[in-house]
Order: structure tokens, then C-alpha cells, then sequence
């Protein structure tokens, strides 16, 4: 039995639909992100499972139990925040402390948890400290344990590593899912990082214009995208226009360069359609048993442990990300050359990029 259903949520403000048929299953100590642009529902579907707005229609089940309409602060949920939201005139220990002291629980148990939760986030010190004489990272890092304080059966997270350096965001997004899986807890993370959201998740859900386009393992998501949108959305695409020559076949034709997928299509000949390739799967020279272009080198740009390559192909651009290799020789601007890809690596889009 799932831990948390939701079924058919929607939301709407006036005639606009925020959210719309909104479904997810997740098991006990799942952990799961919403992945989307600015203005694609992901925050107004957590707000909704927090109890923080009231959904136009759907079922919000926590362990069996029907939470649609229960207020905010009787759902056991656990809200982490983007701004932190720490109360300024108390110190870290009040902070993490606070949402048990409203429960009325004892000044020693509070204490307990409250030391408990320090040394969990690695601030065994920092009890009399004020948010202000913290770091960012430090008070994500209490705002944390505040939510988690309250022991829920769900951690909501939106956005909360925004605010933070690049260095440290990936610090702190590691130590949240170390905590998260020491603590077996339920957790939601919203994000519009697609970095953050496939090294966090046992599961990422794509949102697009208030709908899931996609739910599935970041692996899935990456390699087997089922909509143009999520195929374009997660990672660097190179979209490429084809006429088809022998769909049974595989086969197609890139401008006057013969291409090959390994999976037989559903296209007449001589139409047109659209593949798609991922800038990573592009190797330099020739291969046998592979697909091959030739274009000219735009442009190469050093990224550390890639090298990308901007490769003009009659009227199209593609990417391609090589290997960095001491001793490999970066083609030149200007230069023509020959890149491969195995048939494998290529895809039909079944509909259009949007």
C-alpha cells in the first residue's frame, strides 16, 4: 500500500489551471522530486500536499488516511522553505526546538531532540548562535532540523538550495539525502536544478504548464524520455530533422547523410520527421557499424571534464561533449570533421518540441 496517494489534484486560480490532474504514488522513505520551470505548478502541487492551499478538487491520502481538507498543522508534515524562515530573536536551539515546545512537550525531552538534531547536522556548536551570525548553508541546515524536530511523515522541500553558492548547494544536497535515507523519511523536493533533482531521487516527476509529463528513475528520465518536452527539458538535446527513407527499416537521411536507428518507426517514406541525440553519445572519427556526419567546428568550449564541441551540419547545429584526455587533439574552428553514434542512441520525437 503507497505511503502517499494523490489522485486527480487540481488547482485553479480564476480560469487558469495551476496544477491539473495531478497523480503520485510514493512508497515509505521514498524520495521524490518535482522538476520544472518557473510557473510549471511544481510549488503550488506542494503547497497543496502541505496544507498551505486548499486544492480546487483531488484526494490527498497519508498513510491511508484522507488529508485533503485537514488543516496545515494537523498533518504531520515537515516544511522545509527556500528563505529558511528561522525566527531572528532566537538562537539555533529555540529554532529547532520551537514546533515541539508548541506541542507542549518537556524541556528535557526538547533538549534531547534538539542535541540529537545538531549533531545530525553537523552543527554541534552552534545551539546558542543567531541565524544571523550563520552561514546560508548553516541555516538551511537548521531549518532542517527544525522540520524534521517534529519527527513527520513527510519532508516537503522547495527549492531550498537556491540561495546557496554552487559549492555548497552540492555539499548540502548530498548531506539532505544522507539524512534522508539515515531517517527512512518520506521526502518531496521541489526543484527547476535538473542536476539536484537526478542525484537526489529514487524518482523525478516533470512538470510542464501544470501537468506531469513524466514520472520515472532519473535514469528513465534521461535515457527514455516520453515527450518531447521531457527529452528537450532534462539535459543538452541535438534535434535533427530527417526525411524518411525505409521506416520499417530504421532508416532515414540527414540532409544528404544516410542515418540508421536500431528500432524500426511508424513514418511513410519520404516524410518527414524529427530524431533526437544526446550530445554525450557523439564520438570523433569513424566506426564501423555506426552512424556518421560531417560538419565543420563552430566552436569548442573547456568545461573541465568535458570538451563541447558546436558542429555546423549543413543548416543545423549539434552539440558534442567528448571526454576530456590529456593528450586528445581539439579540433579547430573551421575544421571539417567526422563525428559517429551507434544506432542505439538515436530516437524518433513523437511529437512536437514545445
Amino acid at each position: 500500500m503507497p505511503f502517499l496517494e494523490i489522485e486527480h489534484l487540481h488547482k485553479q486560480f480564476g480560469t487558469l489551471n495551476a496544477v491539473a490532474d495531478f497523480n503520485l504514488q510514493m512508497h515509505k522513505g521514498e524520495f521524490v522530486s518535482l522538476l520544472g520551470s518557473s510557473g510549471c505548478g511544481k510549488t503550488t502541487a506542494l503547497r497543496m500536499i502541505a496544507g498551505f492551499e486548499a486544492p480546487t478538487g483531488g484526494i490527498i491520502r497519508l498513510n491511508g488516511r484522507d488529508v485533503s481538507r485537514v488543516p496545515a498543522n494537523r498533518r504531520h508534515i515537515g516544511m522545509v522553505f527556500q528563505s529558511y524562515a528561522l525566527f531572528p530573536n532566537m538562537n539555533v536551539a529555540d529554532n529547532i526546538g520551537f514546533g515541539l515546545k508548541i506541542k507542549g512537550q518537556p524541556a528535557a525531552a526538547i533538549q534531547a531532540k534538539v542535541h540529537e538534531l545538531l549533531a545530525l547536522i553537523q552543527l554541534p556548536d552552534k545551539g546558542r548562535s543567531y541565524p544571523y551570525q550563520l552561514s546560508g548553508g548553516q541555516q538551511q541546515r537548521v531549518a532542517l532540523a527544525r522540520a524534521l524536530a517534529i519527527e513527520p511523515q513527510v519532508l516537503l522541500l522547495d527549492e531550498p538550495l537556491s540561495a546557496l553558492d554552487a559549492k555548497t548547494r552540492v555539499e548540502l544536497r548530498q548531506e539532505i539525502r544522507d539524512i534522508q535515507k539515515k531517517l527512512n523519511m518520506t521526502t518531496i523536493y521541489v526543484t527547476h536544478d535538473q542536476e539536484e533533482a537526478m542525484s537526489l531521487s529514487d524518482r523525478v516527476v516533470v512538470m510542464n504548464k501544470g501537468v506531469i509529463e513524466q514520472i520515472g528513475t532519473p535514469f528513465a528520465i534521461y535515457n527514455y524520455p516520453k515527450t518531447a518536452f521531457t527529452a528537450s527539458f532534462v539535459g543538452q538535446l541535438n534535434v535533427l530533422p530527417v526525411t524518411v527513407t525505409d521506416g520499417a527499416a530504421g532508416e532515414c537521411r540527414f540532409y544528404d547523410q544516410p542515418l540508421k536507428l536500431k528500432e524500426a518507426f511508424a513514418a511513410a517514406n519520404q516524410s518527414t520527421a524529427t530524431i533526437a541525440l544526446r550530445p554525450e553519445e557523439l564520438r570523433l572519427g569513424q566506426q564501423d557499424g555506426h552512424n556518421h556526419l560531417t560538419g565543420i567546428v563552430e566552436n569548442n568550449t573547456f568545461l573541465g571534464a568535458i570538451i563541447r564541441l558546436r558542429l555546423r551540419v549543413e543548416q543545423t547545429t549539434l552539440l558534442a561533449d567528448l571526454f576530456n584526455e590529456r593528450q586528445m587533439v581539439i579540433p579547430r574552428d573551421g575544421e571539417t570533421i567526422t563525428i559517429n553514434f551507434p544506432p542505439h542512441a538515436c530516437w524518433i520525437l513523437d511529437n512536437q518540441l514545445n
